[in-house]
Order: C-alpha cells, then structure tokens, then sequence
C-alpha cells in the first residue's frame, strides 16, 4: 500500500479514520459485517448460507412461521427470504404446508434433515457465542445487551417495525 510508505499520508488516514471510528453506526455496522463473515467463514464447510443458517434456527425455535414472519423478525428482505427459503425447501431442510386458518399462507417447519444439519453446526455457533461472551467481564457483557435493546428499540419503534425490538423489552412494548 503506497500510504504506507508515506508518513504524512499515513497520518491523514488515521486521522479520516478515527473520524469514522467516532461515529458509533460506523462501528456497528464494521462489527456486524466481520460477525457475519465470521459465521459464513465456519458455515462454509457445511455448505449452509448465513442466511439459510438463521432462517433453520428461527425455525426450531418458533417451530413453524410463514415467510412474511421471517422477513419481518430478522429484518431481512422478503426477497432475500424468499430465495433463501425457496433453496431450503430444494435441499430439503425446510417442509411447507398450507396454514389451515388462512388457506393463502404457507407455513414453514422443519425437516428431519434441517434439525440434522442445525444440530450438527449448533455447538459450533455455540462455541463461538461462549468466546464473544467471554471476552467480556460480567457488566460490560450486560452494559454491551443494554444498549444494543435500547439502540434496537429506538430503531424498531422508529421504523414502525415493532417486531424487529428485541424480545427482552416485549413488557415495553405492550
């Protein structure tokens, strides 16, 4: 990199970067990206997406939701969902049914297969989840969930997307 070889050049830089770094959706988002890429790095041998990976364990969790639902609690595109959800149910790893309350809905579980492969890569997102946990002293760890529930509140109330707030502030907004 020509800026390394350049101390004056080198110094704007850090300067432009400590600029970003004040800037605490800048940070967010860097640390969002490098999670995700973390995720999809181990993922990877498994040939499962980050995006199928999530949609498998909100599914084992709610036990069976429709697309829209997907959509809208882990704020992802429909589009996105949908293709995701379309590559589930080719592989397999998702079923589709008719909701027999709403005969235009689809709902989606599911499959032996896709509790077999979430169960086969779980202990390992776990593992990961146990490392960021462990990087931090029990306050920060709270202080850290605090203000992510508040920032995520004030987001989902302002967006008007009150199913994206975390569940751990549902008393608040009933």
């Amino acid at each position: 990199m020509a800026f390394l070889d350049d101390p004056e050049r080198m110094q704007h830089r850090l300067a432009a970067l400590a600029e970003l770094e004040r800037r605490l959706s800048f940070r967010i988002s860097r640390l969002s990206k490098l999670l995700d890429s973390h995720a999809a790095k181990q993922l990877a041998p498994h040939e499962l997406g980050l995006t199928w990976y999530r949609i498998l364990m909100v599914l084992s969790i709610f036990g069976q939701t429709t697309a829209a639902d997907l959509s809208r609690l882990m704020v992802i595109d429909r589009a996105q969902i949908s293709r995701a959800v379309s590559d589930l149910l080719a592989r397999g790893l998702l079923a589709q049914q008719t909701d027999p309350n709403n005969r235009r809905k689809k709902l989606l579980n599911l499959t032996p297969a896709g509790r077999a492969i979430l169960s086969e890569v779980q202990p390992m997102l776990e593992s990961r989840q146990k490392v960021f946990a462990d990087l931090l002293d029990e306050d920060e760890l709270m202080a850290l969930r605090s203000a992510i529930d508040k920032i995520s509140r004030h987001l989902a109330l302002e967006l008007e997307q009150p199913e994206a707030a975390p569940a751990s502030m549902a008393a608040a907004r009933d």
